[in-house]
């Protein structure tokens, strides 16, 4: 006799395990002391396909051993598995649950030879062979009708061609021993009571997201005031796709803790994808509610302190964006268990490299949203650098300001980190003197002349540094025409003002 210790290890305990022939549940086996219901049904079902794939007769018998009690169930004079207590039906002996356990092997055992000859195979595939070439013909004699009279089938035919090809799929999966084996190993696990929750939790996880945004406002509406409905309508009812998208995630993710049991290997598969999504997800609305706040109430906000704040506002965004990253991108890499923090400091001298770079450039970003929050000097202000270099700023950027030289015409390309940290003087700040000149001509100048001298005058003052162009002034002195009156403003009174009245 064989043991089936012998052959199998012990497994998880799983009560009610059935006996199955060609994917038909028969009677269930329980627990034992020495043995689960798996490690029972396996060991009987592996013997019955064997005995029915090369043994042409089959001969069932019930054992009853008189000096150990145990009654049992031989398959051609082996063993195939004992009646315990824990089996037997209520007002049934052992002897009288094996011995309609064996009558429903024999028809079973006989239902299998009879569908493995070659008579039953041929006819049964004949008959599906007829089956798809008439839904087939059918199909072609309809879309032939309509190309010649002109019809319009609609969508009922889609759904019933659709319905016979599941007939014929479900009638194959019936008649084939083979075909009927592979539906029911595929499908029965889903049938599990955790797999029943795990799928409906799934389909909570689809509703609850599709329903979130009409939740929300509903709530809304009903409990907070009529300022924060407004608030919601400006900053995240644009966002009501992506808002349910996240949801969907977290739902799925909370579901998934439910698969970690049922199946190790497709949750350890499936997992990083979802956090993946969900990572992503939450980073990308974090983004778009951020900066919609900012851009919605920030600008309205800024312009009671200052009209040109949009641009701090702008950078302060993009430092939120580059933190949200940073977090988001941690803790994905925390969710796999991944050290990033460690990895980076792991690297040595590439880590302190890239370390130092992000160092720099988070050092740039914040200089550059000082320089717009303390506004020192704005686009088209005159300043003097710490070298004497004067210049007129061009642009601020986000890592760098642009200084025009006056003196030489050239671009000088600062970093904010560095005009943040120095002092800068502001000449266009400084208090304005105004000059008065008199030029006097030997004849009454003419319209041409006139504008000549206009066109000298005002290319002169642009091109000196610390000149105010837009306060230059020329017209007639005396109503002569001989003699002219040239005003103009010089930005500050210290020294640098003085040289320029010379010049």
């Amino acid at each position: 006799m064989l043991n089936p210790a012998q052959k199998y290890s012990p497994s998880f305990s799983n009560a009610g395990v059935p006996i199955v022939v060609d994917g038909i549940p028969l009677f269930d086996l329980q627990d034992v002391n020495r043995f689960t219901a798996k490690e029972r049904s396996q060991f009987a079902n592996d013997i019955l396909v064997e005995a029915i794939a090369i043994s042409p007769n089959i001969n069932l018998e019930v054992r009853n051993d008189q000096s150990t009690s145990a009654t049992s169930i031989t398959l051609n004079n082996e063993y195939l598995l004992t009646v315990t207590a824990n089996d037997v039906l209520p007002d049934f002996s052992p002897l009288q649950q094996a011995n309609q356990w064996r009558k429903i092997l024999e028809m079973a055992i006989a239902k299998a030879k009879e569908e493995r000859t070659p008579q039953y195979l041929w006819q049964r595939s004949l008959l599906i062979s007829m089956a798809i070439a008439g839904l087939i013909g059918i199909r072609t004699l309809i879309n032939i009708a309509t190309r010649i009279f002109k019809l319009k089938i609609g969508i009922f035919s889609k759904i019933a061609f659709g319905l016979g090809w599941v007939a014929i799929a479900g009638l194959s999966s019936e008649w084939f021993p083979m075909l009927r084996s592979w539906r029911y190993y595929i499908i029965s696990p889903f049938f599990q009571a955790q797999w029943l929750i795990f799928f409906s939790a799934l389909i909570a996880s689809f509703i609850f997201s599709h329903y979130t945004t009409d939740l929300v406002k509903f709530a809304l509406s009903k409990l907070a005031p009529q300022s924060v409905e407004k608030i919601y309508d400006d900053i995240i009812q644009p966002s009501d796709h992506l808002l349910r998208f996240v949801v969907l995630n977290i739902a799925i993710s909370w579901s998934l803790i439910l698969l970690e049991s049922l199946a190790p290997v497709v949750y350890n598969l499936v997992k990083p994808i979802s956090n993946l999504l969900l990572t992503s997800s939450l980073y990308w609305i974090s983004v778009k509610l951020i900066s919609r706040f900012l851009r919605t109430y920030g600008f309205k906000v800024g312009g009671h302190f200052s009209p040109s704040s949009d641009d701090a506002i702008l950078v302060f965004e993009t430092i939120i964006n580059i933190l949200i990253f940073i977090i988001a991108l941690v803790a994905f890499a925390k969710s796999l268990n991944f050290d990033l923090i460690g990895l980076v400091a792991s690297l040595g001298l590439v880590g302190l490299a890239v370390a130092f770079a992000a160092q720099k450039i988070l050092e740039q970003l914040i200089a550059t949203l000082v320089l717009y929050l303390d506004r020192p000097f704005v686009v088209g202000d005159y300043i003097r650098l710490p070298a004497g270099e004067l210049g007129k700023v061009e642009s601020i950027g986000l890592r760098s300001t642009k200084i025009r030289s006056l003196g030489t015409g050239t671009i000088i390309v600062m970093p904010n980190s560095i005009l943040v940290s120095v002092e800068i003087e502001n000449v266009t700040l400084a208090k304005k003197i105004m000059v008065l000149l008199y030029m006097d001509f030997a004849a009454v100048l003419g319209e041409r002349e006139l504008a000549l001298v206009q066109q000298v005058i005002v290319d002169k003052t642009s091109s000196l540094s610390g000149i105010d162009a837009n306060s230059t002034n020329i017209s007639d002195a005396d109503g002569t025409g001989k003699r002219l009156r040239v005003s103009f403003a010089i930005l500050g009174s210290q020294d640098n003002a003085i040289e320029v009245r010379k010049r």
